[in-house]
């Protein structure tokens, strides 16, 4: 971020980070303790779900009723669940629908809350008023909660889920985005590109998109994790995602009730859950530092 804000106050300046800038930013993000590992495992775990119909053994949803609850052979890796599907392949294609889901939520939330927070920001007047007041209802309602309120409004499904986290999660974003935009406001080189008569879409577009946009990153690497969370804690009690489809929340749900004959059930989608979000986590905190210029990490 400093790069970007000690650029030349010139508008007509490029201020959008060089190919090197790039390069040297992920030099600092994989100097850090533990970042080469995270990001590696974050990798493995995209890699597998994107291409889970590769990987995965057998069809998901391919019941076998001879062979139900089967501890795990070398037909079936993890054991097949009480209607014999494979739980190697449901997990798979679990973990690609749980990873699906939080990047459709996530983009939504981006599509949504950085227009928000970028218009709040940048204008003065009722607009930043008016839309600071629904970033703090938003903020005072819990995500969770307002998640659980739209599905009992809409039904349970793919599409209320989404719906449901994005309204959850915007008011996040829109705030930190707001905040964001604020300090840029005050730059000199803002400043400069007004007074020389630079239309206000081009301003926003050239100098502040670029100077916010590494540390918006953060946040939205934020709630991506804890999208996984909310929706497996929504399958989890049957409001998420409905079977037959996998998702990591079901299965850890259906898991749950086989816990002492077959603890494998809800240990591995269990553990999937958590290792998506500390990696998450981690690499998230790998960029915060990356891009905290006070940081002497």
């Amino acid at each position: 971020m400093t790069e970007s804000f000690g650029a030349a106050l010139s508008p007509s300046s490029p201020i959008a980070p060089s190919t090197r800038q790039r390069r040297r930013f992920m030099a600092r993000i994989l100097s850090l303790p533990g970042q080469k590992v995270a990001w590696s495992i974050l990798f493995v775990l995209v890699s597998a779900a994107v291409l889970a119909p590769l990987l995965a053994p057998h069809s998901p949803n391919i019941q076998d009723l001879t062979s139900t609850l089967a501890p795990p052979s070398g037909e079936h890796l993890l054991g097949t669940d009480d209607l014999g599907r494979d739980q190697l392949s449901r997990l798979l294609f679990g973990l690609r629908t749980s990873l699906a889901i939080s990047a459709a939520v996530t983009l939504g939330v981006m599509v949504i809350g950085l227009p928000l927070g970028m218009l709040a920001g940048f204008t003065r007047g009722i607009a930043n008023t008016v839309i600071a007041r629904l970033i703090d209802v938003g903020l005072a309602l819990p995500s969770l909660l307002l998640a659980l309120a739209l599905i009992a409004a809409m039904g349970a499904g793919v599409t209320s889920t989404i719906i449901a986290l994005v309204a959850g999660y915007t008011p996040y974003l829109a705030r930190v985005t707001r905040s964001v935009v604020l300090k840029i406001r005050e730059e000199e080189y803002i400043d400069s590109a007004a007074v020389s008569g630079f239309p206000t879409w081009r301003i926003i577009v050239r100098h502040v998109t670029p100077n916010m946009i590494e540390s918006v990153s953060v946040q939205l690497t934020l709630i991506f994790a804890f999208t996984v969370i909310a929706e497996a804690g929504l399958s989890f009690v049957g409001l998420g995602i409905q079977p037959p489809t996998s998702s990591l929340g079901n299965m850890l749900a259906l898991g749950s009730t086989h816990s002492i004959d077959l603890p494998l059930m809800s240990i591995v989608p269990g553990c999937t859950i958590a290792l998506v979000v500390i990696t998450l986590l981690v690499c998230g905190d790998g960029l915060r530092h990356a891009l905290d210029p006070r940081s002497n990490r």
